[in-house]
């Protein structure tokens, strides 16, 4: 069965208007009924569905280059971090607001929600149609803000990214930096932190020979079924997620 628009979160549309601040703009678009879209389970799974319904969307773009959408995959990887947040919440990058709807609809535990957000044209763009009673925002640099002395929170949630495949060590880098702001007992989460952790998981302790390419199981990234296996991912991940090199052989 098909996914359908009403299963998911329209709240960003309907609120956040097509407009240009800077190089930042947001633009709608429509996926249309019947398009197989890649789609993520919370769980930290890529897969593909098929639309059945049109599925209306926005983007933010910065000139041509994507930032965020609220298409079902995005929407989806912010359930869990969503979830999982608690007492004083910081969230490092806007994006359209998807993080801050998602803990409104699924999470009631938080007392407060402070955003940093790198550039005024986004904020501009998004904060006054995703803001409620709780949250507040920062405009600063995160790794500079995260490094800074002040407040502390309970739980840190990072979205700086605007690709899937992200290099493993600059995401363990932010994790460090975001020490600096936790109370004890707290929690930081990356964005697609469960996809990553999965990649992690299977990686080899020490360098290993790749298979030879053929059909093999889609790779837990991007779904490439014709690849060799690098433990799950084919080469092109591998490379950008920064783990090729245990794969040289020996």
């Amino acid at each position: 069965m098909g996914i359908k628009y009403k299963d998911f979160l329209p709240d960003a549309r309907l609120k956040i208007p097509e407009a240009r601040v800077g190089d930042f703009h947001i633009e709608y678009g429509v996926i249309h009924k019947g398009e197989i879209v890649h789609n993520y389970y919370p769980a930290g799974f890529f897969h593909y569905d098929k639309l059945s319904t049109n599925f209306p969307f926005i983007k933010l773009l910065q000139g041509g280059k994507l930032w965020m959408s609220d298409s079902p995959a995005e929407q989806n990887q912010v359930i869990l971090p969503a979830i999982l947040a608690q007492g004083e919440v910081l969230v490092v990058g806007l994006g359209i607001g998807l993080f801050v709807l998602r803990v409104k609809k699924f999470n009631k535990t938080i007392s407060r929600l402070t955003i940093v957000e790198k550039h005024q044209e986004v904020a501009d763009l998004v904060y006054n149609y995703v803001k409620n009673s709780t949250t507040s925002i920062v405009i600063d640099d995160g790794e500079t803000y995260l490094k800074s002395q002040g407040k502390k929170f309970d739980f840190i949630y990072i979205d700086v990214w605007d690709s899937v495949t992200a290099p493993l060590s600059e995401m363990e880098l932010w994790v460090d930096f975001a020490q600096n702001r936790l109370n004890p007992g707290g929690i930081v989460v990356c964005w697609l932190q469960e996809l990553y952790n999965r990649v992690k998981s299977k990686l080899p302790k020490e360098p290993i020979r790749s298979t030879a390419l053929f059909v093999n199981t889609p790779c837990i990234v991007c779904g490439k079924v014709l690849r060799a296996d690098y433990a799950g991912l084919c080469m092109d991940c591998a490379d950008t997620l920064g783990v090729s090199e245990l794969f040289i052989g020996k």
